[in-house]
């Protein structure tokens, strides 16, 4: 079993410890599965969670590590399955916030526990010399017996996506609606009308994104969509991001869940789920 990966770039690595911390703030806990061509990183993955979604990323391996080298245990599997702590990981990534950084390395090793090794070259202002910062996140390796309990999520179903220009408002908006409503209504329209409902014993709040881009996700071209969720699943997403990305596709699947979309790049996605819930 091997595992090695090397980022060089200031401006990837910055972006990487931004989904890190992201993470970090949904649960203690990550899975990370690890492909020849991809990588994974999921949390809440069993659902379970009261206050948080499920929330994944997937990264191909291109987009942000020249080096990339995967091999699994036996040469009939495909993948290394691993569960670490989130904010572990987290701190050992701190270091490239500041983009002083000339590389950062990944590396599954055993020392005396398996661990995933981060080894940052980083630059000093009062040397030439740039100072190596070692940090080793303990991980369980998950055999592969195991592997059908921790999959990747699969993208749900919807009937019609809009495309937000700026999550900046929703993000305000919706940690203000948390506090007057346990669940919000999400209503889409082909015309590019996003509706975002609160109701309450006194009174109900709507307000309303228009001139969105609309994606049609199914066959019969639905004109409209609808879906209630959990307001507190809602506010934690969107009040843990910490990318700078501004773009956000809400997907609705009518009564059943809906599905927010964050591409950092073309193929570094971040999806979260948040499950209907009833009225």
């Amino acid at each position: 079993m091997k595992f090695r990966a090397q980022m060089k770039d200031p401006l990837y690595m910055r972006e990487f410890q931004n989904i890190i911390a992201t993470l970090s703030k949904l649960s203690k806990d990550c899975l990370m599965i690890l492909g020849a061509q991809q990588m994974h990183l999921i949390v809440n993955e069993d659902q379970s969670s009261t206050s948080s979604p499920l929330v994944w990323v997937s990264i191909a391996a291109t987009e942000y590590f020249p080096e990339y080298v995967m091999e699994a245990a036996h040469p009939d599997q495909d993948y290394i399955v691993l569960i670490m702590s989130s904010a572990n990981l987290g701190r050992a990534l701190s270091f490239l916030r500041g983009g002083g950084a000339n590389s950062c390395k990944l590396k599954l090793q055993r020392i005396q526990f398996p661990c995933i090794s981060v080894a940052c070259s980083l630059l000093s202002t009062s040397s030439t010399e740039a100072r190596d910062v070692l940090y080793d996140v303990p991980v369980t390796i998950i055999p592969a017996s195991d592997w059908p309990t921790y999959v990747v999520p699969r993208v749900p179903p919807s009937q019609l996506a809009l495309v937000l220009p700026s999550l900046r408002l929703l993000r305000s908006l919706i940690d203000k609606l948390k506090n007057m409503s346990p669940s919000l209504e999400f209503q889409a329209n082909s015309d590019g009308e996003l509706n975002v409902v609160a109701t309450s014993e006194m009174s109900t709040v709507t307000s309303r994104f228009k001139r969105l881009l609309p994606r049609f996700l199914s066959a019969d071209n639905d004109r409209e969509a609808s879906c209630l969720v959990d307001s507190r699943k809602a506010s934690a997403f969107f009040t843990a991001l910490q990318l700078a990305n501004e773009e956000l596709t809400i997907a609705i699947d009518r009564e059943h869940s809906i599905h927010l979309q964050i591409d950092v790049r073309k193929d570094v996605m971040l999806h979260s789920i948040l499950p209907a819930v009833c009225a």
